[in-house]
């Protein structure tokens, strides 16, 4: 069967096709990603055609490194952090930053990916927001400030239109670059009874988890510190720095502490971005591993890993090297880490499913995945706990209330079932 979220698509057809490659915690705005298999293998039978010998070249090329559309909100974020050693903090730190965004306006006076479906017009006005407030920050671009002015006016409908998809945390950090854009002294076209609808949002959002002191709660604050800023706890925030001096490997997170904190680990993480991408940003970094899980799962899937298996190989060697070092880029992400477990342990590596005792329900709940009710985890996780040996507790359990949390999704309408027998898929 194919299960997909609702609100997006069914397949056009049975023929399948390499998604964009999904950011590991769901995404404050749908940009990111990396098209890889699709256009290759529209049609699987192409590898037998008289170019399917160039076809296998180029997918090899794939695995040399995970290519990852950039963000323009991300971007826009790093855009705004101020030179640390400037006592007026009159100049960016990061300019390469501000030139792509003058540089990469779309021609309806958005940023972000080009609108192919009408339901992602929120993402667009967050995307387009945060670039006009990271120009204006600046005294730069008057003419690209305008037109996306302009974009914000005709589009302003779509701000309270519950058709149209959330992305994570839009309440909070919308109506948190409102206020900023009134400190910069913008006049936004919004009607202010719209905005007093979201600001009524806002502060359900932020009070309803009021004496819930839980970790996944605490973690989603931290992660949408943008739409919070001043009001932040910091020394909760910082709680959540990864190794690689990173927040949720998500550079607008990153770079919002860093403007307030000048944490050395953080600046260190968005330069190290910077010299690999140069000007901007994607949505998260780094996703090396999760988008080589992605490229062996969907050559599986299609029937053609045959024609892969030195490169395939190589890559699962890496990943296990990962796995056995408890990388971060693996644990603390779900998706990642039940993805990682299936596939080493359908190639033969040997990984225990003690490794997946940190996803029982009530830890899972208790975490960011969990709080954000990510279906895309509890699927991965669901998938994982079939590849089972006899007397492992730990994935019967995981077995029984990841199904029972996907049926009780189906039953609510929020994912739907296409073609009964078929594998699961999101």
């Amino acid at each position: 069967m194919f299960v997909c979220l609702a609100g997006s698509q069914p397949p056009m057809s049975s023929t399948p096709v390499f998604p964009l490659v999904p950011a590991a915690i769901p995404a404050k705005c749908r940009e990111s990603g990396s098209p890889l298999l699709a256009t290759e293998f529209s049609n699987t039978n192409l590898l037998q055609s008289c170019d399917g010998s160039m076809r296998i070249q180029r997918i090899k090329k794939m695995f040399d490194e995970a290519h990852l559309s950039v963000s323009a909100y991300d971007t826009a974020w790093m855009a705004m952090v101020p030179t640390p050693t400037s006592s007026m903090e009159d100049s960016p730190l990061f300019p390469q930053c501000a030139r792509w965004i003058l540089d990469n306006q779309l021609n309806d006076g958005s940023w972000g990916l080009a609108r192919c479906n009408p339901s992602s017009t929120k993402d667009a006005l967050s995307s387009t927001l945060a670039c006009i407030l990271a120009l204006q920050r600046w005294g730069l671009g008057e003419q690209q400030v305008t037109k996306g002015l302009q974009f914000l006016d005709c589009n302003s409908a779509s701000l309270t239109d519950q058709k149209q998809h959330m992305p994570i945390g839009f309440d909070i950090i919308f109506t948190g670059m409102i206020d900023y854009a009134k400190d910069l002294g913008l006049n936004l076209p919004f009607k202010s009874t719209d905005v007093d609808a979201m600001l009524t949002k806002r502060n359900v959002e932020l009070t309803s988890g009021f004496g819930r002191n839980t970790e996944g709660r605490r973690a989603y604050m931290a992660y949408v510190s943008e739409g919070i800023q001043h009001s932040q706890d910091w020394d909760m925030v910082m709680k959540y720095k990864r190794k690689n001096g990173s927040l949720f490997n998500s550079p607008s997170t990153t770079a919002v502490a860093f403007s307030h904190l000048r944490d050395p680990d953080c600046l260190r993480y968005l330069c190290v971005l910077l010299d690999k991408f140069e000007n901007a940003a994607p949505t998260i970094y780094p996703l090396d591993i999760r988008s080589r899980l992605l490229i062996i799962d969907t050559l599986d899937s299609l029937g053609v890993a045959r024609h892969f298996t030195n490169e395939m190989k190589m890559l699962l060697d890496q990943i296990y090297r990962c796995w056995l070092q408890g990388d971060e880029e693996i644990f603390l992400d779900t998706t990642t880490c039940a993805m990682a477990f299936r596939l080493l342990r359908v190639y033969g590596y040997d990984v225990s499913s003690d490794q997946l005792s940190p996803f029982s329900e009530d830890c899972f709940f208790n975490s960011l995945e969990g709080y954000l009710n990510d279906k895309t985890a509890v699927l991965e996780l669901h998938k994982a706990s079939q590849i089972i040996y006899p007397e492992e507790p730990i994935l019967d359990e995981l077995s029984s209330w990841t199904m029972d949390f996907l049926k009780q999704e189906f039953c609510n309408g929020s994912i739907y079932v296409d073609q009964p027998g078929e594998s699961i898929k999101v």
